[in-house]
């Protein structure tokens, strides 16, 4: 495989490159806008002959730049995004610079360099949004799926996976947890109600290389997760009756639980192969042929306060091992 990934140097980024080494990939190509990180991804991968010298240093506004980057891959994985859920004024803007414009910049970029497959990242922050970040998500999903309609006839196809919380990485509240444990500190909560979806980052590599492997172009792929309480995590990461502080939700939007489907992507959406996948709302594919799998039921909820797939304390714990 001769693949570019952008955010080489976040969490998803960091294990799709170790994975696609350990597997022999051909080309390997990545950069970050961080020299630091740049550096620290030289030390650790620049040896490996897939990679060596395929290490830049850019960001996402450049499409020129982004082009060159991208030539001789099949593949584009788009990981690089800004995460924030808060209240300040001027997050809006750089989630927009980032998320939404980024994105357009790759797929632009993609398809001039001749990329076969680009997959874009999501989050389940992007169904029925209630903040900046999510609302940025969603607009990146949306110019997604839309560039095939004159990216296709042109040989790129592209799609979205959209997935839950990844525990232990970058951002997520295990490692919070697990400093404040460290340091003596009572942890914080939202609010005890609040629930998530979650998984690790090896299944969530596992989800992005079957999405490169199956897309048509068009799809947002969802993995079939389990859910668990806040409350429940914590007490996997600290033990029962650790000291905690409720802090409230935050302003900005934080959700109290989070959805996989919303209520209109449900209708469109087919089971195949082990994985949802919303389809663009059109009965046949981009190739005129139909849309493969079965269609799910149009009452299904699939949100981590009511999913059948609740994680126990247990098996988190097997999880975070």
């Amino acid at each position: 495989m001769r693949i570019a990934i952008t955010g080489g140097s976040g969490a998803l980024g960091s294990a799709l490159i170790a994975r696609l080494i350990q597997d022999g990939a051909e080309r390997i190509v990545t950069f970050t806008r961080d020299q630091h990180r740049r550096n620290a991804m030289i030390a650790r991968w620049g040896h490996y002959s897939g990679i060596t010298d395929r290490i830049y240093w850019h960001d996402l506004s450049d499409i020129d730049q982004l082009e060159t980057t991208f030539r001789r891959c099949e593949v584009v994985v788009h990981a690089a995004a800004a995460k924030v859920v808060g209240s300040h004024a001027d997050e809006p803007v750089g989630l927009e610079r980032t998320n939404v414009i980024g994105t357009q910049n790759v797929l632009k970029a993609a398809e001039r360099a001749g990329v076969r497959r680009v997959l874009v990242v999501s989050s389940d922050k992007a169904v029925q949004p209630t903040n900046a970040y999510g609302v940025s998500k969603a607009a990146a999903e949306a110019l997604a799926i839309a560039h095939n309609v004159h990216s296709y006839p042109r040989d790129t196809r592209v799609s979205c996976i959209r997935y839950g919380n990844v525990l232990g990485s970058t951002g997520s509240v295990v490692p919070l947890f697990q400093a404040a444990v460290a340091a003596g500190r009572p942890i914080t909560i939202s609010d005890v109600r609040m629930t998530r979806f979650w998984l690790t980052l090896p299944q969530a590599v596992e989800h992005v290389l079957h999405a490169v492997a199956v897309m048509r172009g068009g799809e947002v792929f969802v993995p079939d997760l389990p859910a668990a309480p806040l409350v429940r995590v914590a007490e996997a990461v600290c033990g029962p009756g650790y000291p905690s502080v409720i802090t409230g939700i935050r302003p900005g939007g934080e959700k109290l639980h989070e959805q996989l489907l919303g209520e209109d992507d449900v209708r469109r959406t087919v089971w195949w192969r082990g994985y949802y996948v919303v389809t663009p709302g059109a009965i046949r594919t981009w190739d005129a042929t139909p849309w493969p799998g079965e269609p799910v039921a149009e009452d299904l909820l699939y949100g981590s306060d009511v999913w059948h797939r609740q994680l126990s304390v247990e098996q988190i714990r097997e999880l975070l091992a």
